[in-house]
C-alpha cells in the first residue's frame, strides 16, 4: 500500500472518530434546544486556477445554507449543509458551483454568564467546488474537493439589545482532490458520472503547508424578530500543483425557523 493511501486511511479513521465522538457526547443530556435557521447569501468571489492559465477570475457569487444546532448546557453541536453557485469573469465567462454536504462542529463553553459568551471545539466538514470556462477550456472541469478538520472558536455577546456572534474556523488538516496534471486534449465529459466521481480521484492528505480553509463570519442577531444579518470572509488555498485559490466576501441574512426543547 502507497504511502499516500495509507495517510488517507489514517485521515478517514481521525474523522470517523471525532464525529463518533462528537454525537455520543451530544446524546449525555435530555435537556436540549434545538434551533433550526435558513442562511441566504451573496457576494463577491475570486479564483486563481493554475489549469485556467493562472488567471484571477472576479464574480458574483450565490448560496443558501440550512443549519442545526442542538444546544446541551453550555455546550452546542452544529450542523450545516448548502449549496452555492456563481459566475465570473476574466478573458472569458467562468462558472462555479459549490455544495457542502455536511459541515459539523462540537463546541465546549469556556464561559458562563454574565460574562460574553465563548465557545471552542473541534469541526469537521466535506466540501465540493466544480468549474468551467467554457470561452477559454472548452467543457474542461476543474474542480477543488475537501475532507477536513480544524478547530473553531464561536464568540457572543449582548450589545444594545441586540446579539453580537464572531465565528473563527480554520483547518488543520485536508484530504483533497484535484485534477491531475494532463496535457491539453479535445475529448472532455460532462455527465453525471464526472461531477460525482472526479471530485474524488486523485485524493491526497495535506497539512497547512498544503491547504489552507479560513472563515470568518461577523453578525448582528435581532433576537425578537428571529433574524440575522451579517458579513462573511471565506479564504481556500491549495499549493501544491495545480495550485488554487479562492476568496469570497459575502453579505448574509439569517432566518430563524425552530426553537424546540427536546
Amino acid at each position: 500500500m502507497t504511502a499516500k493511501y495509507r495517510s488517507t486511511g489514517r485521515f478517514a479513521t481521525i474523522l470517523g472518530l471525532i464525529l463518533s465522538g462528537t454525537l455520543l457526547m451530544a446524546q449525555g443530556s435530555s435537556d436540549r434546544q434545538l434551533v433550526h435557521t435558513i442562511n441566504f447569501s451573496t457576494g463577491f468571489v475570486q479564483f486563481k486556477d493554475a489549469y485556467n492559465y493562472g488567471l484571477v477570475n472576479n464574480g458574483l457569487n450565490l448560496a443558501g445554507k440550512y443549519d442545526l444546532a442542538m444546544y446541551t448546557g453550555s455546550n452546542v453541536l452544529i450542523y450545516e449543509a448548502g449549496l452555492g453557485f456563481g459566475m465570473n469573469y476574466n478573458n472569458g465567462l467562468g462558472m462555479a458551483w459549490t455544495f457542502k454536504p455536511f459541515d459539523l462542529f462540537y463546541g465546549f463553553g469556556l464561559t458562563s454568564d454574565p460574562a460574553p459568551k465563548v465557545t471552542l471545539g473541534p469541526y469537521i466538514s466535506g466540501y465540493y467546488l466544480w468549474q468551467l470556462y467554457p470561452e477559454l477550456q472548452s467543457g474542461h472541469m476543474f474542480w477543488f474537493s475537501s475532507y477536513e478538520l480544524g478547530p473553531r472558536v464561536l464568540f457572543s455577546t449582548p450589545l444594545k439589545g441586540r446579539i453580537l456572534n464572531i465565528s473563527l474556523a480554520a483547518s488543520l488538516a485536508g484530504l483533497n482532490s484535484r485534477p491531475e496534471r494532463t496535457n491539453e486534449e479535445y475529448y472532455y465529459s460532462l455527465t453525471f458520472a464526472d461531477f460525482a466521481g472526479n471530485p474524488h480521484s486523485n485524493m491526497s492528505l495535506g497539512s497547512i503547508n498544503v491547504f489552507n480553509h479560513i472563515n470568518l463570519t461577523v453578525e448582528w442577531t435581532i433576537p425578537e424578530k428571529r433574524f440575522t444579518i451579517g458579513y462573511a470572509f471565506e479564504y481556500m488555498g491549495y499549493r501544491e500543483y495545480p495550485a488554487f485559490r479562492y476568496s469570497l466576501h459575502s453579505l448574509n441574512m439569517k432566518w430563524r425557523i425552530g426553537n424546540n426543547k427536546q
